[in-house]
């Protein structure tokens, strides 16, 4: 019987991967292909060195595991705090968390999830939308 060939954890790739520093898995060997500035989320490991808790945690060099840490926990507003630890750039997701309702601000658009939200100021959201993303560039 063949050894089964390593695959990235998040997409399912087996071609060109590394493991991640902070939680010892098999991930896309990806970053370097990101276009800076893009904002496109293409990346497995761009994506879970960004925009995980679990990488968080390790660069911050906190103890223990991140699913149990109180400095993570303080580090974030919530709704940021609920989607580092719940978002599809995860390993593992933390379960049992509150569910979050985000507004923006300029058109009322709600949603439990960041990714809907380009723009975040420190306690304002601002969706996706062109108008609402004008907005935010006006100021």
């Amino acid at each position: 019987m063949k050894p089964k060939r390593p695959a990235c954890g998040l997409c399912g790739e087996t071609g060109n991967l590394t493991k991640t520093p902070c939680c010892n898995d098999w991930i896309c060997d990806d970053a370097d292909k990101y276009v800076l500035f893009s904002y496109k989320t293409s990346s497995c490991y761009r994506n879970h060195d960004r925009y995980t808790l679990c990488s968080y945690h390790h660069k911050e060099d906190h103890s223990g595991k991140w699913q149990d840490c109180a400095e993570c926990k303080n580090d974030f507003q919530l709704e940021n705090y609920v989607d580092f630890a719940t978002n599809d750039f995860n390993f593992e997701k933390l379960a049992n968390l509150p569910k979050v309702t985000i507004k923006c601000v300029n058109c009322g658009f709600e949603s439990n999830s960041m990714q809907d939200f380009s723009f975040q100021t420190s306690n304002s959201f601002y969706c996706n939308k062109k108008k609402c993303q004008k907005t935010i560039m006006s100021y």
